[in-house]
């Protein structure tokens, strides 16, 4: 009769241990031609820690009811319902973030596992495993996740050395995603994950699954699909590579409201470096209170992991409307290493007219088309452009400044009066500025105008000569204040206000 729990093997014949009313073929035989069937046992052993290719496998027991089969050169073990391996830690060390699994229970019900120890080689070669197995994590740890219960279930099929994993994995938060392990004899493992994240449910479980995701990132609509490769040499060495199908996201980052984005994102992780490629990217819409629309940007990106905004742009294609005109970044490939690099911002057929009706302020209107250059710089800094020009198309136009405006900006300087009373109506021939702009949002325009006020000294040429200054981050909140970007950017602002004192709440 089987005994049931813990058992000391003991050897009861050459190449035979009895172990709680089970055989367990310790070596080949000598005795050709012999074989022996047990239907069910109950076995409960210790198992060896592991310690190989990076990963450490400590504290595990086997609790499992085996059904075994064997002969001269193979024993087959088919595990029945309620078999567990119960491990304490796995922890994958040979990265630089290491991974830890923390209370496994492996549940390997309807599994076979076969030992080939007629062969030649070593152990992992001759271990052979097939079936459906269940993983339960109680907590799992790594510097990019936030630690919680995770389960997998799929089928394990071949030999240890090469064994194959498929199943769906799943976080306590809601994240899953199906998963392809592949292990390689040389102790190396490589992992393809394939998830769908859809819509507002499924971004807030992948937000709850990663330490980095922004608090100020809100996904409301569209879907993503991400496929992910990820693989480790012999030594621990790292390598990753995958995409992301975006359809039709649209939501909030910080200020800034998104529609329409679509597109596929490919990225890679190499020799520290990684490398990102944007295909066929579109946007319906950014507003952060001036709409940008109709972008479209295909181009790649590379940057050393510890510096990811000194790298190289390169521009296939970067395009959008504004104000009636268009934005257009010429391709090129550009440098922005060491913080000195620029993208030249192209500006085509702005319309003045639609940049005076944007301003948050009354009794501003003009005509006429604007063009130019703007060079952006980007660093951890922020945003900067230095010596950027923006003039008007022939034959120019009109500009209405009312007075108390523009009194207001120069100072209430009584020798201006002139510019007060020329900018009631002026109409210009040249209209010529050059543009700056810190990390702190302070932009400097630097104006001259020419023409003539036809209520002004007869209509006399004029020229005129401006310095004016603008707090953009202050005018952008503004607009958001006023709506003219949506109601969840409008709320966030306030929020933000209330928050650091700024305005008082309702």
């Amino acid at each position: 009769m089987p005994s049931r729990g813990s058992v000391k093997p003991e050897r009861i014949g050459r190449g035979l241990l009895w172990a709680g009313g089970m055989a367990l073929v310790a070596w080949p035989l000598a005795v050709a031609g012999w074989s022996f069937a047990i239907e069910q046992s109950s076995v409960g052993m210790a198992l060896p820690d592991i310690r190989s290719g990076g990963w450490e496998v400590t504290g595990s027991r086997a609790d499992v009811r085996p059904s075994v089969t064997a002969n001269g050169d193979v024993a087959t073990i088919d595990f029945a319902p309620s078999s567990l391996v119960l491990t304490k830690h796995l922890t994958f060390v040979g990265a630089d973030q290491p991974l830890t699994l923390n209370n496994l229970r492996t549940d390997l019900s309807n599994t076979t596992v076969t030992l080939d120890y007629g062969a030649n080689g070593p152990w992992a070669q001759r271990i052979s495993i097939d079936g459906d197995i269940r993983v339960d994590a109680a907590r799992v740890e790594h510097p990019q996740l936030l630690p919680q219960t995770w389960n997998f279930q799929g089928r394990a099929k071949g030999r240890l050395a090469d064994l194959r994993v498929q199943g769906t994995l799943a976080s306590e938060s809601g994240f899953t995603a199906d998963l392809d392990i592949q292990l390689n004899p040389e102790g190396g493992v490589s992992v393809a994950i394939d998830s769908v994240i859809d819509g507002k449910q499924g971004v807030q479980a992948l937000a709850e699954t990663l330490v980095g995701w922004p608090d100020l990132l809100t996904v409301d609509s569209g879907n993503a699909r991400l496929s992910m490769e990820v693989s480790t040499g012999q030594g621990g060495e790292l390598a990753a590579s995958g995409s992301v199908e975006l359809q039709d996201v649209g939501g909030v980052f910080n200020r800034t409201a998104v529609s329409g984005l679509t597109g596929q994102v490919r990225g890679s992780l190499e020799n520290s470096r990684i490398t990102t490629r944007f295909r066929d990217m579109t946007v319906g819409e950014i507003n952060a209170g001036i709409p940008v629309t109709s972008v479209l940007f295909s181009g790649n990106y590379s940057a050393p992991v510890t510096e990811l905004l000194a790298g190289t742009l390169e521009v296939q294609q970067a395009r959008a409307r504004f104000l009636e005109g268009t934005l257009r970044v010429p391709p090129a490939r550009y440098d922005l290493g060491g913080g000195s690099g620029r993208i030249p911002v192209e500006v085509e057929d702005v319309s003045l007219s639609r940049l005076m009706a944007v301003y948050p302020a009354e009794g501003l209107s003009g005509s006429g088309l604007l063009r130019g250059r703007v060079p952006l710089g980007i660093s951890g800094d922020g945003v900067q452009v230095s010596a950027g020009s923006i003039s008007a198309i022939d034959p120019g136009g009109r500009l209405q400044l009312p007075a108390d405006k523009l009194q207001a900006m120069l100072g209430g300087n009584q020798a201006m009066g002139i510019v007060v009373q020329a900018l009631q109506n002026f109409h210009y021939s040249v209209l010529n500025s050059t543009i700056d702009y810190d990390e702190q949002g302070k932009l400097s325009l630097g104006l001259r105008l020419e023409g003539k006020n036809p209520d002004l000294r007869g209509g006399q040429p004029v020229v005129l000569n401006v310095n004016l200054e603008e707090d953009i981050p202050a005018l952008l909140t503004s607009l958001q204040l006023s709506g003219r970007v949506n109601e969840a950017v409008t709320r966030r602002v306030r929020k933000l206000l209330q928050e650091s004192g700024e305005e008082k709440a309702p």
